[in-house]
This record gives structure tokens, sequence and C-alpha cells, in this order.
């Protein structure tokens, strides 16, 4: 487990109150069986979370593109755990320098986005993603981890919207989708926030 319940709870109240109280959103997704076992081996190690950044460059978002699926056109928001004893925002710090090369501040904490992850008669497993808006401070654009990433583009959010989305659902792949419910989520609470990229 990443940290004690009352230790963890103590820094989400922190969170709160310096980044603001994030909108909680659930969905339930069907996974395929080679994804499902991704999330089965990081429940094994106690991880059931990550954290997503929303990283705003030049009127832009901050996206990665995995070599996992770098044929498909599909790119999305940095994500990616924290490592034991590690805070949130430090978490989403490492990673967003890891993945796209830039240091990053963070403005907001948007979401907490609970989700459901099932596939066929295997138990379903429950996962968080804290989800938060961020600004370049530093760095330059680039992934460090270059193990894992193959590109790093800034994309607008029409065209995350309008374009990207539609990939994402086309996939077969429930992350994608989950992805995908998650990212209009992110802006509609941007919008009703009255917070512009």
């Amino acid at each position: 487990m990443r940290l004690a319940h009352e230790e963890f709870h103590t820094e989400l109240t922190a969170l709160h109150q310096d980044y603001g109280v994030p909108r909680r959103v659930e969905f339930a997704v069907e996974m395929l069986p080679e994804e499902f076992v991704l999330v089965e081996d990081s429940a094994k190690r106690g991880r059931y979370h990550d954290v997503t950044i929303f990283i705003q460059h030049q009127g832009k978002i901050v996206v990665i593109e995995k070599h996992a699926y770098s044929k498909t056109g599909i790119v999305r928001a940095p994500s990616g755990g924290a490592n034991p004893s590690e805070s949130l925002i430090l978490a989403a710090k490492r990673e967003a320098r890891e993945e796209t090369g830039f240091d990053v501040e963070i403005d907001r904490f948007v979401l907490e986005s609970h989700v459901l992850l099932s596939c066929g008669d295997r138990p379903p497993i429950p996962w968080v993603s804290y989800v938060f808006l961020a600004r370049v401070v530093g760095g330059q654009l680039g992934a460090k981890d270059v193990r894992e990433i193959s590109d790093v583009q800034l994309r607008s959010r029409e065209e995350l919207l309008t374009e990207i989305r539609p990939l994402m659902l086309a996939s077969g792949l429930g992350g994608f989708k989950y992805r995908a419910k998650m990212t209009d989520a992110f802006f509609e609470e941007l919008d009703a926030q009255g917070i512009t990229i």
C-alpha cells in the first residue's frame, strides 16, 4: 500500500485545501483479458490508483504516445503511480517530467475519477485516477522515459475531443474507453469552473 489509510486521508484533505475539491465521477469499464492482467498485476502490488496530469502549454495540452499504441494515432494525458510514501503532487510532477520532459506546477485538483474495471467472470477491480491541471514552468518537450514513451505532442482541446476521442472509443480497449470518458469529464469540470485552456 502506498500510504496508510489515515495518512492518505490527511494528504487528500491538504490537497483539497491547496488545489480545490475535485469533482467525483464514477465509471464502469469492461476490459480485454490482455489489458486486465496488467491491472491485476498492479493490484497484487497494492496499487489501485494513478495520477493523471493535464498540462497546459501555449494554449494546448501536452500529451504522450506510448510505444504500445504508436501506430493507432492515439495520444493521451500523462499518468502513472505514486511510489511508496510519495505524495500525489510529487508523483504528478515526477511523472510529468519523466513522460514529457517538462517541469510543472499543479494549479487545480480537478477530478477524482473512480472506475470499476472488469473482465468476464474475473473479480472486478476498483481503480481511482487523481486528475490534476498543471502548467509548464521549465524543462523541454521530450520524454525522459523513452522505453515507454514514443512521442510527446501539443494538442488542442478540440483535437482531443473530436479526433482522439473517437479513436479511443473505436479501439476496443477498455483502458482507452475509460481515458476518453475521463477526458470528457475533465473538460466538463473546467467549463463548470470557468477555466479556459
